[in-house]
């Protein structure tokens, strides 16, 4: 079951064709009430494609006969699995109100099993074939439509002529190709006889009312003229949105269903196709549309992918088929694939032979001098307004009278003075603007900073723009936004003399060695506050108020932390303290007494003898067993923490006994409330 349920999931991302996608000018399966107009062709292919069981029957399950024998085996399109249904259409306005057009199918469907072994080779049900060639037409009704373009309303028309092929496939990629006589076989390709359909489809377009939405309906009544076949209801709805001027997302729901019970064949619609369909239209360069979708089907919206609720849901819909070689097979009616993508690649051509005239005005494009014109003005033979030659006349004679005018007296007559208003007395070029050297846009006897590089931002003296007033132009200036009043280098960047992050007027230790890390007034970590900074402390767990030597080591070694815990030992294999340890935690006790400020964690270690678990634990007995003696000794155990290592943290080799005996310790360290 999971394989089946990954394989429906991975197959359903590509397609190129589906039965029913026939161009058009929104969406995927939705029809509008357009019509294309007289002599416009619209051609191309679309459709779908799904891989996975759940795309050719009832839970991928199907039963089989095969040869003579009389053998039945149960197998699972769970490998390979492939289904595709795709077409070629054309359809031509043959006038502005009516367009005809065909479509024909072509299907493929590779139904094989894991060990190829099945019924799917000899069953001619792994193969490509046509369809039923479908004949149609659509008449827009302008008494039905509304006279603004908001709403309109189109007639349809359609012959399915039997030119599919028998005895291929699985899946029928229409309900009324369902055959209602067990005794008589579906052909998954083809209603083996000529079937008419006729209905009605309603487009109204809300980009009249000042919104970029479109919305279609469209329904047909299907007829087939084999009485053993369903007569079907197909009907679709669409909602466009004009996002932009290339690209219009939408949202499609289009189903067949089958009117009435017949033959092995109750009245049910959920087992018919029914897809919800999201996705995008691109309008291409060149009239050229290609929309693409997700087609969704109701049933797995119904059911997700549960083998069991979909094999019994189409077990009162069995397809019996006959294959080559005596194969015959029994299957779940599967109306569409749980998933499957879908695509569509159109292309709209002209074939007018009249000369084309963009603007409406009479005169061909080729011969139109003015190829803009309103709409409704007067033109001459040359396609070009009246009233606009008569306001060019007027023009031509007053530029002929001001033709020897220079109202700035920069020696450039107004006519041809791109900049009329310079000031009296100034050097100016051809065009009779100021000279301006630096091309900066200021001009020469303004110009402060006359020779600014090309492309930089100047402001009014001509010289570049400090935005922060540190001295270096903007476009030198890394950092564009320094504190008024602060020293920068060369860059615009306040200086850091040590380089270790802090500028120099913020830095509180401004003589940092390089390379290591600083806190945020730019001086070295300190951990125990003695003034020491950590990098130069030998003894880095000085108690507050304890007096150091430069080294960071308590003057007095009664207050030495480090040359204390020396002091504390214990039995062998055990967390009993030794008398010798006593004189040495009551002077730690005294110290922590008198500091009162200061918190304290003994850390147990152990070296590597006996197993992790006994370590550990004893590591903890024994910090416990000192923070008990502290705590008797008057210090408030909220100052005092135990924590065990066990042999997780040696200081030396544990190869040899002077190195165990170094690794068991007991480490003294002051910790801080924050």
């Amino acid at each position: 079951m999971k394989k089946v349920i990954s394989l429906a999931l991975l197959g359903t991302t590509l397609a190129f064709a589906q039965a029913g996608m026939m161009g058009g000018s929104e969406g995927l399966h939705q029809i509008n009430a357009n019509t294309l107009g007289q002599w416009q062709v619209n051609l191309g292919t679309g459709g779908n494609i799904a891989i996975g069981s759940w795309a050719l029957s009832r839970g991928g399950v199907y039963d089989a006969k095969i040869g003579r024998k009389g053998e039945y085996k149960r197998y699972s399109f769970n490998d390979a699995i492939y289904s595709q249904a795709g077409n070629f259409f054309v359809s031509v306005g043959v006038l502005d109100f009516i367009d005809v057009g065909a479509s024909l199918p072509v299907f493929y469907d590779h139904a094989t099993t894991k060990d190829d072994k099945g019924p799917s080779g000899q069953g001619n049900m792994w193969g490509t074939s046509r369809g039923d060639l479908d004949l149609f037409a659509k008449v827009g009704l302008p008494f039905a439509s509304d006279s603004t373009g908001f709403f309109k309303t189109a007639l349809m028309l359609d012959l399915y002529i039997p030119t599919g092929e028998q005895c291929a496939g699985v899946r029928p990629r229409h309900p009324w190709y369902l055959n209602s006589d067990e005794k008589e076989f579906t052909h998954p390709y083809t209603a083996d006889d000529w079937v008419f359909g006729a209905g009605l489809a309603f487009s109204f377009d809300f980009n009249k009312l000042g919104a970029p939405i479109t919305w279609n309906l469209a329904a047909s009544y299907v007829y087939p003229i084999n009485t053993k076949q369903t007569q079907t209801l197909v009907y679709s709805t669409g909602v466009n949105w004009q996002a932009l001027p290339w690209m219009t997302p939408f949202l499609e729901f289009s189903a067949e269903m089958r009117l009435t019970s017949k033959g092995i064949y109750k009245f049910d619609p959920s087992v018919d196709p029914m897809l919800i369909t999201p996705g995008f239209r691109f309008h291409l360069p060149y009239n050229v549309e290609f929309a693409i979708g997700l087609e969704v089907a109701t049933r797995l919206i119904a059911e997700g992918f549960d083998h069991g609720a979909d094999v019994k849901g189409g077990r009162d819909f069995p397809i019996y088929y006959q294959g080559e070689n005596n194969v015959y097979a029994k299957y779940g009616y599967a109306g569409t694939p749980l998933l499957s993508g879908a695509a569509l690649l159109s292309i709209a051509l002209d074939a007018k032979s009249k000369p084309k005239d963009s603007d409406g005005d009479g005169v061909a494009d080729a011969d139109d001098k003015c190829a803009h014109t309103p709409a409704g003005a007067t033109v001459n033979e040359e396609g070009c307004p009246l009233e606009e030659l008569e306001r060019m006349a007027r023009e031509k004679a007053i530029r002929d009278s001001l033709a020897l005018v220079d109202t700035d007296k920069d020696g450039i007559v107004d006519l041809n003075d791109r900049c009329p208003n310079t000031p009296a007395g100034i050097a100016v070029d051809s065009l009779g603007c100021m000279l301006d050297f630096d091309k900066d846009g200021v001009g020469d006897a303004q110009d402060k900073c006359p020779n600014t590089p090309v492309g930089i931002t100047v402001d009014i003296n001509g010289c570049p723009l400090d935005y922060d007033k540190d001295g270096v132009p903007d476009f030198l200036d890394k950092c564009p936004n320094t504190p008024a009043g602060v020293e920068v280098d060369s860059i615009g960047c306040v200086l850091d003399t040590d380089r270790d992050g802090i500028a120099d007027f913020k830095d509180k230790c401004p003589g940092t060695p390089q390379g290591h890390a600083v806190d945020s007034l730019g001086c070295l970590p300190d951990f125990d506050r003695d003034g020491v900074a950590d990098i130069f402390d030998k003894c880095p767990n000085t108690l507050p108020g304890v007096r150091v030597d430069e080294k960071g080591c308590p003057l007095n070694k009664k207050e030495d932390l480090d040359q204390l815990k020396k002091g504390i030992k214990f039995r062998t294999g055990s967390a009993k303290l030794t008398k010798s340890s006593y004189s040495t935690l009551d002077d730690i006790a005294a110290l922590m007494n008198r500091i009162v400020e200061a918190n304290l964690e003994v850390q147990g270690h152990t070296d590597n003898k006996g197993s992790d678990v006994k370590n550990q634990k004893l590591s903890e007995r024994r910090a416990e067993a000192v923070v008990k003696y502290l705590s008797k000794r008057g210090v408030d155990k909220a100052r005092l923490r135990a924590v065990g290592f066990g042999m997780t943290q040696p200081i030396a080799d544990n190869d040899d006994a002077d190195g165990r005996a170094q690794n068991r310790r007991v480490e003294l360290v002051p910790f801080y409330n924050k």
